[in-house]
């Protein structure tokens, strides 16, 4: 499939700014995210993410810095789901590795109240994004000697 050039960005900076990216990364992400709680719960749900809760996961990776830390809520759910959107057009994952991912982290107790949901939500968003850091363009994370992880990001 020839779906790659509408993917075609040399930095995390611009995929986090497309907006097509985003509206695509949108529908994507909310069919990952309904799979796995579907999943999780044993019967078919219908639900969506809050840009809340992909803001927060943004918000407490490395890539966060990629982007102005004046971004709104909107804003930073926005670039998680270009984020997503260009993984999968580049065919660096795939929908069932996504459900798999957000599956194991998200938590099955159906009793627990919305907050305790959304954070379950956030914690499985944030561990999903970490996974494919490393995959994205003129961005990477090392660790230090002494342990502690560090952004290097190098500029074309």
């Amino acid at each position: 499939m020839a779906w790659e050039c509408i993917a075609s960005h040399a930095t995390v900076r611009d995929i986090m700014s497309d907006a097509g990216l985003a509206k695509l990364g949108d529908s994507l992400v909310n069919l990952c995210y309904s799979l796995a709680k579907s999943i999780v719960l044993g019967c078919p749900t219908g639900e969506k993410v809050k840009d809340s809760v992909l803001a927060r996961a943004i918000r407490a990776s490395a890539v966060y810095g990629e982007i102005g830390h004046r971004t709104d809520q909107g804003g930073a759910a926005d670039a998680y789901e270009a984020i997503m959107a260009w993984l999968w057009l580049s065919r660096k994952t795939t929908i069932e590795s996504v459900v798999d991912l957000l599956t194991k982290q998200l938590s099955p107790d159906r009793t627990k109240s919305q907050k305790k949901s959304d954070e379950s939500a956030v914690h499985a968003f944030q561990y999903l994004l970490e996974q494919f850091l490393a995959q994205l363009p003129v961005f990477s994370v090392t660790v230090e000697e002494n342990g502690d992880e560090s952004l290097m990001v190098s500029k074309p």
